[in-house]
């Protein structure tokens, strides 16, 4: 089934940007903690053993990579739930909503951030679809039953 099209719907352009945005805070947010994280390691590094640094390491590796799953998927979910826009979409004047124009919904919004997943592993096809799918609706919209709209029309 497919959302009707709408005046309404948010360009590819916009959410381009509303992306770009949010990425950039979440790399912000990502490098400090990253920066915590190996000032902790370096003053605990002095106390190990040449080999067991290695352990260490891995287990560095694991972490930064889970707190950056972690805190997309808080990110996305979070703004999305709680006013259908992140802080890009704030920004950028669009928002998420159902196709009934109603606010997303917790299991929605976390579904959408599932998508997210599913639109960035081919080469980011299910984001650029976006570009030219009739209703600019990307991957995660047509999995999660939703559409980025302007803000001041819902």
């Amino acid at each position: 089934m497919s959302v009707p099209v709408n005046i309404n719907s948010a360009s590819f352009g916009a959410r381009a940007v509303a992306l770009a945005i949010d990425f950039i805070i979440l790399a912000a947010i990502h490098i400090f903690l990253f920066l915590l994280i190996t000032g902790w390691l370096l003053t605990e590094v002095v106390h190990f053993e040449p080999l067991a640094i290695l352990p260490l390491l891995f287990a560095y590796v694991v972490v930064f990579l889970a707190s950056f799953i972690f805190l997309h998927m808080f990110y996305f979910t979070l703004f999305h739930a709680l006013s259908g826009q992140t802080i890009g979409k704030m920004i950028m004047g669009i928002r998420v909503v159902t196709r009934g124009n109603k606010q997303v919904s917790p299991a929605v919004a976390f579904l959408r951030w599932t998508g997210y997943i599913l639109s960035f592993v081919p080469l980011a096809s299910g984001f650029l679809w976006s570009a030219v799918d009739k209703d600019h609706c990307a991957w995660h919209d047509r999995l999660a039953q939703t559409r980025v709209v302007s803000a001041e029309m819902t």
